[in-house]
């Protein structure tokens, strides 16, 4: 017969994103895709951005093909006046946001003495000016619902790394960035809470997506990479994206300030 979960005396966990609206920026590729389906499969309604309205619209159009809700905005996170104007057009289509997914990055791998000023500002401008930004035109509206009786709290989910707990090799600009938003979370959770909004990173070590599949599998640097990894391989976009909706769902709500590390045991320390 099986076991009646109706009359379980444990809730079960549901992930259920019905009516959620949520926003992913860099949505188009990536562990931002991953997320943006995700979230839809599980009933959201996805606003989908990155730099170039095209690339929004496929993923707009893939998603609303599957019989969901979706909206593109072609938006560059560096900029705040764009960021604000997307929580607007976000507001005009679906009338309200719940969920903000601060994925959108960048890294550029040069070592500390040859980086210039230009590369310090790509990266800080992608990593961190847009996560604090983002977080702060997402929890304006939020609280603004509030106040007009349209709910209670939201999430905000910020997407950092590994990199910004360790220290890492060509890479300190990205390292830094990533912990200065690990920082950012914990003090989003703080100021936030009274609103009922939430604040959690994830960071993810090592994860296949199109874009570096070629230089992680059968090579060696992405053997070298794997001997430092206890469980001997690397993390997948469903696995990143399965997190997120986890901590988007109303299964998460006592998760608040917290750098969630998913990186197959790379952070443990020492040889394995």
């Amino acid at each position: 017969m099986g076991f009646n979960k109706e009359k379980s005396p444990v809730k079960l966990p549901s992930f259920d994103l019905t009516d959620k609206v949520c926003i992913i920026t860099g949505g188009t590729k990536g562990l931002g895709y991953g997320i943006v389906m995700a979230f839809a499969a599980a009933g959201a309604k996805v606003v989908i951005t990155s730099r170039h309205q095209d690339d929004c619209d496929k993923v707009a159009n893939e998603v609303i093909s599957y019989g969901g809700e979706a909206l593109g905005v072609a938006t560059d996170v560096q900029d705040k006046e764009q960021i604000e104007a997307l929580i607007d057009k976000t507001v005009e289509k679906f009338g309200r946001l719940d969920i903000m997914v601060n994925n959108a990055g960048v890294a550029i791998t040069k070592k500390i003495i040859d980086v210039d000023e230009k590369d310090y500002d790509t990266v800080m401008n992608s990593n961190l000016k847009s996560v604090y930004f983002g977080s702060q035109a997402a929890a304006r509206q939020i609280i603004k619902q509030n106040e007009a009786g349209q709910g209670f709290g939201g999430k905000i989910i910020n997407m950092c790394s590994i990199g910004g707990i360790k220290g890492n090799n060509g890479v300190a600009t990205y390292g830094s960035s990533k912990a200065g938003a690990i920082n950012l979370t914990k003090s989003l959770a703080w100021e936030l809470a009274r609103y009922g909004i939430t604040a959690n990173a994830i960071c993810p070590g090592y994860v296949i997506t199109e874009i570096n599949r070629s230089q992680l599998e059968g090579t060696e640097f992405g053997d070298k990479q794997l001997k430092n990894i206890p469980l001997r391989r690397f993390g997948t976009v469903d696995e990143v994206a399965a997190l997120a909706l986890f901590i988007a769902s109303d299964s998460c709500n006592m998760l608040d300030g917290e750098a969630i590390i998913c990186d197959m045991g790379a952070t443990l320390g020492g040889n394995v």
